[in-house]
Formats: structure tokens, sequence, C-alpha cells
């Protein structure tokens, strides 16, 4: 933030505890709060704080800390290496662990086939447009595109690749919070600003659009909006104001129909040929069922 920044996290502190207890499971605000801990030489105070954070997250929401909260507990412990232990084996030192990857990308639990040309050209996409569509019929793959295309270029999105699955949303009306909800941006939603536009966001927490537009302001990141199609007109108007204000946002979208959205880039994706078909056919048997032939 401008104060941290500028060397005021000392006279930062009084006030982000206090806007901390009022507010106590958001992230982006809990951050601060550690930063200016560890700023101020209170390491120790800084890594005991992210534990309590962390303790009721999972007590209120049955939930981990976001990324960014994970990361800078990796920086914290770093600074510091491990918890004293009983005497004992020699323990790795944390900073041998690797950051944690920004995003919440499914694991990859499946081998994936036949598209590899695709996801070079959608990075190439990617590259020269910042929305762009996937277009096809249900059951072509899209979803799996995507997940592996946004994967490839996710070291060029410092603030992570996101999944939000719109499948499940019924009401065009609650497409962006399910959006918010999936990038984990819990409460009022800051990055890069002070203590004085933390109070000032505090008037605009019931409207999920503009805590969006808060939270990827001045992120670099790339959302995925999976199965747009039957709420088309909500995720376009969605998608045309984050990117209007959001200038460092990219948006990769599944539909069976264009969102329709100025500067828009159509990647059709077509159903696998036949023998690249077999071949997924053969994997997927062969998992299932050892000795498995097409």
């Amino acid at each position: 933030t401008a104060a941290l920044a500028l060397g005021h996290a000392e006279s930062s502190l009084p006030e982000l505890a206090a806007l901390c207890d009022e507010h106590p499971l958001d992230e982006p605000l809990q951050v601060l709060r550690l930063r200016a801990l560890r700023d101020t030489g209170r390491t120790a105070r800084a890594l005991a704080a992210y534990e309590d954070v962390r303790q009721l997250l999972a007590d209120r929401l049955g939930s981990d800390p976001g990324a960014e909260l994970r990361a800078l507990h990796a920086e914290l412990l770093a600074d510091t290496g491990p918890e004293p232990v009983a005497p004992g084996p020699a323990t790795p030192a944390a900073s041998a662990a690797p950051r944690p990857a920004a995003g919440n990308l499914p694991a990859r639990l499946t081998s994936f086939v036949g598209r590899e040309s695709d996801i070079d050209a959608i990075g190439a996409d990617l590259a020269g447009s910042r929305l762009v569509t996937l277009l096809g019929p249900g059951g072509a793959g899209k979803t799996r595109l995507s997940i592996e295309a946004a994967e490839a270029v996710r070291d060029t999105v410092p603030d992570g690749a996101w999944l939000a699955e719109l499948a499940p949303v019924d009401d065009p009306d609650a497409v962006p919070q399910a959006v918010l909800t999936a990038i984990g941006a819990r409460e009022t939603v800051l990055h890069g600003a002070g203590v004085d536009s933390v109070r000032a966001a505090s008037d605009r927490w019931g409207d999920p659009v503009a805590r969006l537009v808060e939270h990827c302001g001045r992120r670099r990141m790339l959302i995925i909006l999976d199965n747009c199609e039957h709420v088309v007109d909500a995720a376009a108007r969605l998608a045309e104001r984050l990117l209007a204000d959001c200038p460092y946002l990219t948006v990769l979208a599944t539909s069976r129909e264009p969102l329709g959205v100025p500067g828009e880039l159509l990647r059709p994706v077509e159903p696998l040929p036949e023998p690249v078909a077999l071949r997924l056919l053969g994997h997927r048997g062969a998992a299932a069922r050892p000795g498995f032939t097409v």
C-alpha cells in the first residue's frame, strides 16, 4: 500500500488493527496488517496473527486462507526460519518450500489428450486480446481446455488464474457474486490502497460488481467465466465492466454462444476428431480398468 511503501507502517498499525477487529474475515485487510507488523520488526507477532486468521476462517467459513495470505505467510516463515521445536533431527528451512501459486485452478486428475495445438493458439489469443471466448457445443471439452490454457499462461498473471463456474448459477443477478466467491474475495477487497481507502470502500460492500472492480483493479490476473450460455447477458455485462475498469485483467470465457462484448475474440472448439477421441477413450478406459484397449 502507499502508506506501507512510504515507511508509515508504525503509524498505520493502530488503525489497521481496529479495522481488522471490525472486519475479521477481510483477508486483504488482514494482509495489510501482517505486512505492517512485519515491516515494524514484529514478524513473530505477524505469524501469530496469521494463525488467528487461519483458525477464524476455518471456524466460520470452513475454508483455508486465500492465496495472498498464504504467500505472505511463506514470506514470514522465510524471514524467521521454522518455528522452534523440541530437539531432534534438523528440518528443512521453510524458505525451501515453494511459493503457493495464486489462483484456484483444479488439480489435474486425468490425462489431457489431443488439444495441444489449441493450447498454443489460445495462449497467442490471450496475449493479443483481453477477452477470449471458447465457443462450441456442449461436451466439446471447453472447460478442460480453458483450464489447461490458463495453466499454460499462469506465469504471465502473477495475481493468479481463477476459475468461476457459472453452470450452477440459475439467477443471472447472481453471476457477480459467484465470480466474487470464486476468486476468494470474501469481504471488501483492496489492492494497493491505504487505510483511508479501506474505510471508504465500506459503502460498496453490498455491491458485488463494485467489490470485484476494487479487487481486480490493479491486479494482473486471469478469470475463466465457465459455461456462460445460460446467463450470457449477465456474464457479458460483468465482463465488459471488469475489462473497462481493470486494465490488467484478462477474461477467458467458455460458452455455446458469443458474449458480444466489444473486443471479444472467438476461438471455436470443435469435438475431437475420431482418432483422437478413440485415443482419449483408451486413456480413460485403461485408467478405470487396467488392460483396457479400444
